[in-house]
């Protein structure tokens, strides 16, 4: 199955999770970040502002801002790059140009050497840390300007696959987390 059929068939899987369903499992995975040594050992963090049924992190960015990290976020300046932009809470949020949320007033982030973990949102992962995205490119072409940062795929347990299909500009994550479990993909935590 190619990418295009394999993407829209696990869309459709997710897009029928419950609202209770989705709820829990981002607290379950929150948790585990949360309790991550990649986590901890973090200043710098680039997470997401959960859209549709994606896995919702809020919890981990709100504890971030309240233990001093500096928080990141996606915000969309093309229809294939974003950069990253400072949260600095959650309020006064704008909603782009596909209804996510996004920080009302961008101060991007100008070097993002500084970036120690990224948390990598997907339609799905595979076990070998491969991911299958939205389609348009935006994090693989982001993950190759910070080679530097642990890279976190945020995935549900039931999403993951055992393999997908790559090509050569896909990045592959170094662990993934799931409701259940940190899985480790790469030795470089």
């Amino acid at each position: 199955m190619d990418k295009k059929e394999l993407r829209k068939q696990l869309k459709a899987q997710r897009s029928s999770f419950s609202v209770d369903k989705v709820a829990q499992a981002s607290e379950s995975v929150c948790q585990q970040i949360l309790a991550s040594e990649a986590y901890k050992k973090a200043g710098n963090i680039l997470g997401y502002l959960a859209f549709g049924k994606e896995l919702n992190i809020d919890i981990v960015l709100q504890q971030a801002l309240r233990a001093g990290k500096k928080v990141y976020v996606p915000h969309i300046t093309t229809a294939i790059e974003f950069e990253a932009v400072e949260l600095q809470g959650f309020t006064d949020f704008l909603y782009d140009r596909y209804g996510i949320r996004s920080v009302a007033e961008p101060k991007p982030l100008q070097d993002l050497g500084k970036l120690d973990l990224v948390l990598v949102p997907a339609v799905a992962f595979a076990r070998d840390g491969n991911r299958l995205g939205m389609g348009a490119g935006y994090y693989d072409r982001f993950l190759h300007k910070c080679p530097q940062a642990f890279k976190l795929g945020v995935a549900y347990e039931e999403l993951l696959q055992e393999q997908l299909p790559t090509d050569e500009y896909d990045v592959a994550v170094d662990m993934l987390v799931t409701e259940s479990e940190l899985l480790k993909i790469n030795k470089k935590e």
